[in-house]
This record gives structure tokens, sequence and C-alpha cells, in this order.
């Protein structure tokens, strides 16, 4: 059975004269935020009420390099966004908050009388965060990337075509001691034979 919640919402991304495909969208661990990656550009969006924030459009330099963008995944703090490419190249971008007392949407109410609100619950309560999204490090894998998720608030799981299970910290650096290769592990069918 399905159950929906809520009604259906139609999200305007393109801009203009932009044909952008999208790939995936992912909320943020709290549900405040959600990601929206497209082939060349990653957009942070607020949910309530849907805004977008920021948006962050790769170059075509970039893209010729390390190939389109395919995957994303957020730190469970939110600080932090991983963008997966074609090449195997995994985009590390920081997300900070800068300090707006506002916020960026304002509603103003107009100052003809009878165009003003006549309540309080018309305006927006919420106050939507001023965010930067910035790229913080590129770790080139050179291997196709099937697979990411998040482990823990200071490591990602990376899954490689190429057998490999590699533990990445948010900084860019590879934990050795907790990688595999699957290639090396043996496996048997017949328990006697492992012996």
């Amino acid at each position: 059975m399905y159950f929906p919640v809520g009604w259906p919402k139609i999200l305007d991304i393109a801009e203009t004269g932009d044909s952008c495909q999208l790939l995936k969208i992912c909320c943020d661990r709290v549900k405040i935020l959600f990601a929206i990656l497209t082939e060349d550009s990653l957009r942070i969006w607020y949910t309530k009420p849907c805004v977008p924030i920021v948006c962050h459009r790769r170059s075509a330099k970039s893209i010729e390099k390390h190939g389109r963008n395919m995957l994303v995944e957020w730190k469970p703090d939110s600080s932090m966004l991983v963008v997966v490419t074609e090449e195997g190249t995994l985009l590390l971008y920081s997300l900070g908050v800068v300090d707006t007392p506002k916020g960026i949407y304002n509603q103003i109410d107009s100052p003809f009388q009878n165009l003003r609100r006549d309540s309080a619950e018309l305006f927006v309560k919420e106050t939507i965060p001023c965010l930067m999204l910035a790229l913080s490090h590129e770790v080139p894998l050179f291997v196709p990337v099937t697979c990411i998720s998040c482990v823990s608030i200071s490591q990602m799981m990376v899954a490689t075509k190429a057998g490999k299970v590699l533990r990445i910290r948010w900084d860019g650096v590879e934990e050795r001691d907790f990688s595999l290769d699957l290639k090396r592990i043996p496996f048997s069918v017949n328990q006697q034979v492992s012996y």
C-alpha cells in the first residue's frame, strides 16, 4: 500500500537557458536541508518553505578532468557533502553558515494599507540561514565508484568497481587499516576445504 504524506511539490530547478538532468535528491539527517545533484552542479535547498539557498556549478575544465557528477552524500552533522564523479574522484564540499540576523529570505509588508497582510500567520516564521558552499578537497581514486555511505561523523565508506571497500575520513585521508580488497579475501563454499 502507498500512504502519501503531504501534497506533492513541483520544483523548478532549471535556470534560464539551462537544461539540467536531475541525478539525486538527498536530505540531511535532521531533514532541514536537502541537496539536489545534477550532472554539473550541487544545489542546497531549505525544506520548509521549499526555497533554494546556494548553488555550486562546476567548471568545464573540472568536468573534463574528473567527469560528471554521479552521487552525493551528507556528513551526519550537515557541515560537509561528498560528490562522486564518473572518473572516481571524491569532491568534498564544506557547508558553512554565514551569520546574518535576518537570514536570506525576508518578507516585507506593502506600504499600502489595502495590500498589507491581516494576519501574522501569512508570514514565514522560519529564519532561512545564509549558507556558503565551497570545495575543500579533491580525492582521486582513479577507479569508478559504485556506492558511498557515511558510517560515522569522521569517516565514509566507498565501494569501487575494482572490488575495494575504502574507509576515507572527511578530510580526504584514506584509513588503510580499515580498507578491504575483496579480491584478496579467500571464500569457500565447502567449509572442509577452507581448513
